[in-house]
């Protein structure tokens, strides 16, 4: 029966003791799934619309990690569909994507399995707007914003998951169309993500 709980014991200590470069530097890439949020402080509003439908968010990422404290990423998010309506029809819809290069900055606790993080950077982002009603322009510069928190288990080998959230903040104009508020000023631009991952490290 000691022979048992040692045996035990050991498999289950035995991950919190394996070499801290297990989780230390390296290349990595993760994708994820979850809820989106969009924010253009009052643009479609102004237009005389209201938002619609929208769906979730999708997010692939690789990145390379250079010691316990410092990554440096690169991603693209699929923010998903919104469309915005004006008596009851749909006047514009939207599939925002983001492009972004930013650093992941945190550090590693529990032998290296458990990473609070902050992520800052910048990118390109496209409205995709399918009717241009609104936006007077397609892609617009971004600054990346975010935080989270990873789980990178030793003994799953490289596979972890991550919980975060990120957006993308842009400043853009309207479209100056007559009958409406719009007046061709500028408005920030909103986008974010609560996602999900699953992310494997080489």
């Amino acid at each position: 029966m000691i022979k048992i709980f040692l045996t035990f014991l050991m498999l289950v200590l035995l991950p919190l003791t394996l070499d801290a470069r297990r989780n230390g530097e390296g290349f990595f890439l993760g994708y994820g799934m979850g809820a989106t949020h969009y924010n253009d402080s009052g643009a479609i509003n102004d237009y005389g619309a209201k938002k619609g439908n929208f769906s979730g968010s999708a997010k692939f990422y690789m990145g390379y990690k250079y010691d316990h404290d410092l990554t440096l990423e690169g991603g693209i998010t699929n923010y998903g569909y919104f469309e915005a309506t004006k008596d009851g029809e749909v006047v514009e819809e939207f599939v925002p994507m983001a492009a972004s290069v930013y650093l992941n900055y945190g550090h590693d606790f529990y032998h290296n399995q458990i990473r609070p993080f902050i992520v800052i950077g910048a990118g390109l982002l496209w409205i995709n707007g399918r009717r241009n009603t609104i936006y007077d322009e397609e892609v617009f510069f971004s600054a990346h914003y975010g935080f989270g928190l990873q789980y990178m288990p030793n003994w799953l080998y490289g596979w972890g998951l991550r919980g975060a959230y990120e957006g993308d903040w842009s400043r853009f104009k309207a479209y100056s169309v007559s009958g409406t508020n719009l007046d061709g000023g500028g408005y920030d631009n909103f986008l974010g993500s609560v996602y999900l991952s699953i992310q494997y490290k080489f």
